[in-house]
């Protein structure tokens, strides 16, 4: 039964879960924990149990936004969408994938935006978006930027590779289909 409560709490007091697992998945995968909030601010406001489809046909699972690109190596690891949908579970990911990038490219603005993409026009994007949810959260101060759009500019014509690029690039605009 002790095992039970947390169980049933994480879905009776989703934020309250989160919070908690915020502090915690971001000791055991050694991240920030404000990154993590503002990433979570960024990827879903917070929202448990957003699933948002991608124009280049992904979805996009939880508090952290999962990308579905990610789900066979999570498959490896046991965790299937339907366990994305638990709040716990999505921040442990979350934490897990912030780490994964910051291992690869670093731990600089770049290697932390790169958990939405390394393609460099998304990743200055997400830049952006994080310096203004670490202002929200009162982490640093200073004045809001202005985000770039969604896509550059002047990007009418693409090139096989581009078209291809974007086809496994989990960063595209999204339409909320549950929240």
């Amino acid at each position: 039964m002790k095992k039970l409560i947390p169980f049933l709490l994480t879905f009776l007091y989703p934020a309250i879960t989160q919070a908690d697992c915020i502090q915690e998945a971001s000791q055991f995968h050694t991240v920030n924990p404000t990154v993590l909030r503002a990433i979570i601010l960024i990827e879903s406001g917070g929202k448990a149990h957003t699933i948002s489809k991608n124009s280049n046909d992904t979805y996009d699972y939880g508090v952290g936004g999962i990308n579905s690109i990610l789900l066979p190596e999570l498959k490896t690891h046991g965790i299937a969408p339907t366990d994305l949908m638990n709040p716990c579970v999505n921040v442990y990911v979350t934490a897990w994938h912030l780490r994964k990038k910051i291992a690869q490219h670093g731990n600089t603005w770049y290697g932390i935006a790169a958990y939405h993409s390394a393609t460099p026009y998304y990743n200055n994007r997400y830049q952006v978006l994080l310096y203004n949810a670490l202002l929200d959260l009162g982490a640093i101060t200073g004045s809001k930027r202005k985000v770039p759009p969604l896509r550059p500019a002047g990007n009418k014509t693409e090139s096989p590779s581009t078209k291809k690029q974007k086809k496994e690039e989990p960063s595209s605009s999204m339409v909320v289909v549950n929240n």
